[in-house]
């Protein structure tokens, strides 16, 4: 995975944990819909430029639901083991440690 440029990887995490494995177009960007909302509001969600999810597609991590004009981008395969792959190899948060 050492390959994948930072903001490829920030991307393939944050499909990974979004709905459907899946980022959605926004006004802003490509954003990263958590899969569950606790409570009604504004939801903090990254966002991602066409050219970060175009390299998504390029490396052959996702697929775009339209090629013209997507609006939809989702991790296939490849690209959900790619995403686990590196969240395994995140060191573990010492958070929860006392």
């Amino acid at each position: 995975m050492s390959y994948l440029k930072p903001i490829v990887r920030q991307a393939l995490l944050a499909a990974l944990h979004a709905r459907g494995h899946a980022l959605q177009r926004t006004r802003g960007g490509y954003a990263a819909i958590p899969a569950q909302v606790s409570r009604s509001g504004s939801v903090q969600t990254q966002v991602f430029t066409r050219r970060a999810v175009n390299w998504l597609e390029q490396d052959g991590l996702a697929d775009f639901d339209d090629p013209a004009f997507p609006t939809r981008v989702t991790l296939n395969a490849e690209g959900v083991a790619a995403a686990r792959e590196l969240q395994e190899a995140q060191p573990r948060s010492k958070a929860g440690a006392a």
